[in-house]
């Protein structure tokens, strides 16, 4: 049911790279259009993510949903999926950021009941 979740996102051209994982690092389900090591990318993703969450929360007292890292070409967008899980995609910068975001609520929605 997780991997119907991204086969959903695939909709969207932009991007290359998706996967849900745990909280801590653990690859739950990915799908990549490129060759890539997605165990190390969904630990250093937790990371990322889990970095930002406890920075917003000192300074803002706030939880963010979603944490965005844009380089030259691609963005790096982790979403939370509920207490257990992120939807992480890496995308093309050239695409809608605003549509990957609405997908990727739609999909954490979908997650969030699924985990």
């Amino acid at each position: 049911m997780l991997d119907e979740v991204l086969i959903s996102l695939e909709s969207i051209d932009d991007i290359k790279l998706s996967a849900i994982i745990s909280r801590h690092g653990l690859l739950m389900v990915s799908r990549a259009t490129q060759e890539s090591n997605t165990d190390a990318f969904a630990a250093l993703t937790a990371t990322l993510h889990m970095s930002a969450e406890s920075t917003t929360k000192r300074l803002s007292k706030e939880v963010p949903k979603s944490i965005i890292v844009e380089t030259d070409k691609h963005n790096l967008i982790t979403y939370a999926a509920g207490p257990n899980a992120l939807l992480v995609v890496m995308a093309s910068n050239e695409g809608g950021l605003g549509l990957i975001l609405n997908e990727m609520k739609k999909a954490a929605e979908k997650i969030k009941s699924i985990v």
